[in-house]
């Protein structure tokens, strides 16, 4: 009887850990009514699923993180393809979850009645009145460790590699920073040539994506995921880049056959402008259709008196590394609004993750990112650190428009990151799916068929493969199409120079 008195308790004692279904329910509702359009989704059912300790916080409170499955119903009809809409990583963000645990979203608009289902969590603290709902800490959003691989090393490979260890150990007190950064500038690039001409080495199917955490490698993994299941070709590989620029570099060299790239970067290689003077026009270089919109971000603390972007001069502003769009769009819009880069007081070219770690601590005062929204690593950000968007200007942005073909104008609408109340009118260019005049038509029109109609994105992981539509197509195409997409999409041939 003591045995089992002692394991009721213990059940009992698991039961109360954390709010019980009936709290757990209204305080998700309030979750998608502070969000969302309030009528929009009703919590139609919900099963907390467990829950599991976390350290206590400061005060020595209880904490505890629940998880729970969501059945949402719509009451209107909602299309999670529109550009200027709320996608579904807002709603996995705003319940605790990720892009792949919601269901039910639809290749055409979610009609009233539809249900979405959601795994989602909370964090939750025990208080006086019970137990109340709060924001994660630094480190507490689960990550997918990397793959780290296990190739080995061939004989003649190894003595290069133990040519480069007697180059970096040299012993105390080690190498100087300048030497430690030209070492690893050159091994990244040196990784990225290795990958690649394995990839052409063994007839592989090369897509140029963009960082390994990126959207584009998500997109682009998605894409090549179904090409395999449906065994078209099933040898195919996602290439490791920096981004639009090296991209459009390796499709108009032929160093692979297909790739993502900025619309407005896109044109600027077909024309042989901007960062490709040098490298000349890249006439090979043809769409495929527009994917998805990138808007660019311009990023501030909350608490920080930055509220234009007239105020960046004199600023510490992080503007994207010397090969990405991000860069480029920088430029671009500093300009529009009569800043030039001498005006700032720093000018950072470090990348994404460290213009995060960077805002975070304090070391700059801004950073641009033309992203995919909601960008994942912002809505970490402003769960963590709360950060406002700065608005592009009409003026700015109209002239923008005028000056780079490919770049649209956007609204990010008020919640597409925590603590964003308002709407934010930005620009964007897209994203294309690129190859080169001369890729067979009938493997165009199969990627084509893949890409725009028979890839579960979401179920991939990737949030903005949601927006992916063969209706918005030719939104911001800013090159000329390869022949096979002109007839996919039922646009008027090409005609080249």
């Amino acid at each position: 009887m003591r045995r089992l008195a002692l394991l009721l308790w213990v059940l009992l004692a698991a039961c109360s850990r954390g709010p019980d279904e009936v709290a757990l329910r209204s305080e998700v509702q309030s979750r998608i009514d502070k969000t969302f359009k309030p009528g929009l989704l009703e919590l139609a059912a919900l099963k907390r699923q467990g829950s599991s300790p976390l350290p206590a916080a400061s005060s020595g409170v209880e904490r505890v993180l629940v998880y729970f499955n969501a059945t949402l119903r719509l009451r209107e009809g909602y299309d999670f393809k529109d550009w200027e809409g709320l996608s579904p990583a807002t709603l996995a963000q705003v319940l605790g979850g990720k892009e792949r645990g919601v269901f039910g979203v639809k290749a055409k608009e979610n009609q009233p009645g539809d249900l979405l289902r959601i795994y989602g969590s909370g964090i939750y603290e025990r208080s006086a009145q019970g137990w109340a709902s709060v924001a994660a800490g630094p480190g507490e959003t689960p990550r997918a460790p990397a793959d780290p691989g296990n190739a080995a090393a061939s004989i003649s490979s190894k003595r290069y590699l133990d040519r480069l260890a007697a180059v970096v150990d040299i012993g105390p007190p080690g190498i100087d920073a300048e030497s430690d950064k030209i070492i690893s500038e050159e091994l990244e690039n040196a990784l990225r040539t290795i990958a690649r001409r394995r990839a052409r080495a063994q007839e592989l199917l090369t897509f140029a994506s963009g960082p390994a955490d990126g959207e584009y490698a998500r997109v682009a993994d998605a894409i090549l995921g179904t090409v395999a299941r449906r065994g078209r070709r099933a040898k195919s590989i996602g290439v490791e880049t920096q981004g639009s620029i090296e991209n459009a570099l390796l499709l108009g060299r032929g160093q692979a056959d297909y790739g993502i790239v900025q619309s407005d970067v896109a044109w600027l290689a077909a024309s042989g402008a901007g960062p490709f003077a040098a490298e000349g026009p890249l006439a090979k270089i043809a769409a495929l259709g527009s994917l998805y919109p990138e808007p660019v971000h311009i990023v501030v603390s909350a608490s920080s008196p930055i509220r234009s972007v007239e105020d960046l001069r004199g600023k510490r502003v992080e503007i994207g590394t010397s090969h990405s769009g991000s860069r480029l769009n920088a430029v671009s819009v500093l300009q529009a609004h009569g800043i030039a880069l001498k005006d700032l007081g720093e000018v950072r070219g470090e990348g994404t993750q460290a213009a995060l770690r960077e805002l975070r601590n304090g070391r700059i005062d801004a950073f641009f990112i033309t992203v995919g929204a909601p960008a994942r690593a912002l809505q970490r950000l402003a769960a963590e650190h709360p950060v406002r968007l700065l608005p592009i200007s009409a003026p700015a942005a109209a002239r923008v428009v005028a000056e780079q073909p490919g770049v649209v104008r956007l609204t990010l609408p008020a919640n597409t990151y925590p603590g964003q109340t308002e709407a934010i009118p930005t620009l964007a260019p897209t994203a294309l799916l690129a190859a080169t005049v001369d890729t067979p038509s009938d493997e165009v029109k199969a990627l084509l068929e893949v890409a725009f109609e028979a890839t579960d994105y979401l179920t991939a992981g990737s949030a903005q493969g949601v927006k992916i539509d063969k209706g918005t197509g030719l939104r911001g195409v800013s090159i000329p199409l390869h022949a096979a997409a002109a007839a996919y999409f039922g646009a008027p041939a090409p005609t080249r120079k």
